[in-house]
C-alpha cells in the first residue's frame, strides 16, 4: 500500500475523486494549487492528505473558530494529530501547543487569518518545517478582504515569507473574476487551477414569486419535505426569530441562528440541529460557512440572496450525501428593489455589489432551465436538467413587448418619480387615492393595461430591471429612468419575451391539523432510525390506530415482536404525544 492510499485510509475514505488526486499530486510536488469545487466537493480531504504525506506541519487558515474546533475534533477521533491556534486558548494551552509543534507532535495546525498575519506568529512559524499552507474559504479574499476581514487580503505575505512552501487556496462556487482575484492576492506562482463542475444535480431547484411567504413556506414544509431536516434563510435577525417561533408554535421543531446571538446559544442550536432529525434551522447567512451536515434535505430562501455565488453556496448545503434534496427561493419585485438599495449602500464596493446583484437578477429572470442559467453564470454549459420548476412544468412564454412599451412610456410621462405600485394602478385603471392625488386618471395610459393583472405587471417590471431596460436610482427617494436600451423596445426593435408566472401554492396555518403536524415527527423518527423497517403505509396505520404496546404494534404492522422491540419505545412515545395533543383543550 503506497503512502497516498495509506493516508486516504487513515482519513476514513476508500478512494479519491479525480480532481482531489490531481491537487494532492501537485502539492506533493511543491506546486501552488487553486481548487474550486461546490459545497460538499471534498476540498478538505485534499489539504489533509497532502499535509500528512509531506514532511512538516500543514497550516490551515480557516475563518471560523467553530469550524476549526469541529475539524480538529473529527480528525482526532481518526487518530490524526491536529490542533488549532486561536483566541480561545489560554496561556497554558498555548504553551503546550508550542511545545508539541517544536517536538513534531502535530501534523495539521488550524489557525485564523487574524492570528496568522501577526508578526510574532509568522516569526514563530519559521522555527519548524511547514509542509503547506491551505487557505480555506479563499473567496473571502474577494468578498471580505477590503474591509470586513482585512487579514484575508494580507495573506499574500505568506509567499514572501515562505517562498518554497506550496499554497493551496480552496473555494466554493465562484466565477473567473474571483479566481483571478484570489491568485493575485495570494501571489500564487505557476498555480494549477482546478475546477470541478458546480452542478449539484440531486437538488431540485424551485424559484417562485413571493406572495404570502410564510404560508408558501408552510406548504413546502408540509407537502414537499415533511419530517425532513433543512435550513430556511432570511435576511433579518428579527425575521429568523419570528419565523422559528411561529413554526415551533405550529408543532414544527424549529431553531434560529443569527450573528447577534451569544456564542453559547448559537452552539447549542447548531448542536441540536445536527443531532435531532426533522429540525428546521431558520437563519441569516451567519449560519453557513463551514456547515457540513450530510442529512440536510432542503434549503429555503424566503429573502433574496445578495448574489448568485451566495445563492448557490447556500443551496449546496442540502443533499451533501448525494441523495435527493430540494431548494426553494421566493422573491418578488420589492426584494429586487431592496437588494439594489442594499448594494448601493456598501461603503467600499457599491459599484461591484450593484454589478453582482444585476448579474443575479439576470440569472433569475432568464428564460429556460434554471440550472442551465445558474451554471452559465459560472461558465458551465449544461443540457436542460429536468429537475427544476421550469423543466418539470413545461412553462410557456408570452410576448410582452406592447405591455413593456406602455410601462416605459408611463415612466417617461411621470418623469420617473412615481413608485411601481402607482404605475400599475394607473395601467389597471384604478382610481385610488394615490392615483387621484397624482392627477394620473387623466393620463393617456390610464386603464390601458387591463389585459394583465398586478402580478403579471410586476413580472414585466422585474424583467425590465434585470436586463437593464430601466434603471433604478440609488438615492434615498424612489426614482426610475428609461435609457437608450429601453428606446429600442419603444421603437419596436427589441421584443420582450418572458416565461408565464408560476404560482407556488400556500397553506394557511388554520388548515394544518395536529395529526398532520405530528406526521412530520413520525417521518423524522423514520429518518433518524436509519433502517427501512416500516413503510409509510405502516406508519400511517400506527398513527391512525395508536397502539400502546409492543404486542399491538406487532399485530398492526405484521412484524414479529423481536423486530419491533428495537424501536417500539421511541415510536410509541411519539404516538402517545399525538394522542395527548388531540385530547388536550384548545
Amino acid at each position: 500500500m503506497n503512502l497516498k492510499t495509506l493516508t486516504l485510509s487513515r482519513l476514513g475514505y476508500s478512494e479519491y475523486r479525480p480532481l482531489q488526486e490531481v491537487a494532492i499530486d501537485a502539492l506533493c510536488a511543491g506546486q501552488d494549487v487553486l481548487l474550486a469545487a461546490p459545497t460538499g466537493g471534498g476540498k478538505s480531504l485534499v489539504y489533509q492528505s497532502a499535509g500528512l504525506i509531506r514532511h512538516g506541519v500543514a497550516v490551515i487558515v480557516s475563518p471560523l473558530l467553530s469550524l476549526m474546533s469541529q475539524q480538529v475534533e473529527e480528525l482526532s477521533k481518526k487518530g490524526i494529530r491536529a490542533k488549532f491556534l486561536n483566541s480561545t486558548l489560554n496561556p497554558g494551552e498555548q504553551d503546550d501547543l508550542i511545545w508539541a509543534l517544536r517536538h513534531e507532535h502535530i501534523d495539521l495546525l488550524y489557525i485564523s487569518p487574524e492570528k496568522l498575519v501577526q508578526p510574532s506568529v509568522i516569526g514563530f512559524l519559521h522555527s519548524f518545517n511547514i509542509s503547506l499552507f491551505a487557505i480555506d474559504e479563499a473567496h473571502c479574499i474577494s468578498q471580505w478582504g477590503s474591509f470586513f476581514r482585512p487579514e484575508y487580503s494580507q495573506l499574500g505575505q505568506l509567499k514572501e515569507s515562505f517562498p518554497n512552501v506550496p499554497i493551496i487556496a480552496l473555494t466554493g462556487t465562484v466565477d473567473k473574476e474571483t479566481i483571478n482575484t484570489i491568485q493575485t492576492s495570494l501571489r500564487l506562482n505557476n498555480c494549477q487551477v482546478l475546477r470541478s463542475s458546480f452542478d449539484r444535480s440531486n437538488i431540485k431547484i424551485q424559484i417562485a414569486q413571493k406572495r404570502k411567504a410564510k404560508q408558501q413556506v408552510l406548504y413546502f414544509l408540509h407537502h414537499e419535505v415533511p419530517g425532513e431536516t433543512g435550513i430556511i434563510y432570511c435576511r433579518s435577525r428579527k425575521k429568523t426569530e419570528e419565523l422559528a417561533d411561529w413554526l415551533s408554535e405550529l408543532g414544527l421543531p424549529s431553531l434560529c441562528y443569527h450573528a447577534a446571538m451569544t456564542e453559547e446559544d448559537k452552539q447549542a442550536n447548531h448542536n441540536a440541529f445536527t443531532q435531532q432529525p426533522g429540525t428546521i434551522m431558520v437563519a441569516t447567512t451567519a449560519y453557513g460557512m463551514g456547515i457540513d451536515i450530510a442529512h440536510v434535505r432542503f434549503v429555503v430562501h424566503i429573502d433574496l440572496p445578495s448574489n448568485a455565488e451566495s445563492y448557490f453556496q447556500e443551496v449546496g448545503r442540502a443533499g451533501r450525501d448525494g441523495k435527493p434534496a430540494r431548494a426553494l427561493l421566493l422573491y418578488g419585485l420589492q426584494d429586487m428593489i431592496q437588494a439594489q438599495q442594499l448594494a448601493s449602500l456598501q461603503p467600499f464596493s457599491a459599484n461591484k455589489e450593484l454589478a453582482s446583484v444585476g448579474k443575479f437578477f439576470r440569472v433569475l429572470e432568464s428564460r429556460g432551465c434554471r440550472r442551465q442559467n445558474l451554471l452559465a453564470h459560472f461558465d458551465e454549459d449544461l443540457p436542460v436538467c429536468n429537475n427544476c420548476d421550469r423543466c418539470l412544468s413545461n412553462t410557456s412564454e408570452q410576448n410582452v413587448t406592447i405591455a413593456s412599451q406602455k410601462l416605459l412610456s408611463l415612466i417617461y410621462y411621470t418623469r420617473g418619480i412615481q413608485p411601481f405600485s402607482l404605475l400599475i394602478q394607473i395601467l389597471l385603471g384604478k382610481k385610488t387615492k394615490s392615483v387621484l392625488a397624482a392627477n394620473a386618471e387623466k393620463s393617456p395610459l390610464f386603464a390601458k393595461g387591463k389585459e394583465l393583472n398586478e402580478v403579471q405587471w410586476k413580472a414585466i417590471i422585474r424583467h425590465l430591471i434585470a436586463f437593464d431596460y430601466i434603471t433604478l436610482g440609488t438615492i434615498s427617494a424612489f426614482s426610475v429612468h428609461i435609457n437608450e436600451k429601453s428606446r429600442s423596445v419603444l421603437k419596436g426593435k427589441t421584443q420582450i419575451i418572458i416565461p408565464n408566472e408560476q404560482y407556488y401554492p400556500t397553506l394557511h396555518e388554520d388548515n394544518l391539523e395536529i395529526g398532520s403536524v405530528n406526521w412530520h415527527k413520525v417521518i423524522a423518527w423514520k429518518y433518524s432510525y436509519g433502517k427501512n423497517v416500516l413503510s409509510d403505509s405502516q406508519l400511517r396505520l400506527i398513527c391512525r390506530h395508536k397502539p400502546k404496546s409492543i404486542a399491538s404494534l406487532s399485530r398492526l404492522t405484521g412484524l414479529s415482536k423481536d423486530r419491533v422491540i428495537d424501536f417500539a419505545d421511541t415510536l410509541l412515545e411519539i404516538v402517545h404525544e399525538m394522542d395527548a395533543l388531540e385530547v388536550s383543550p384548545q
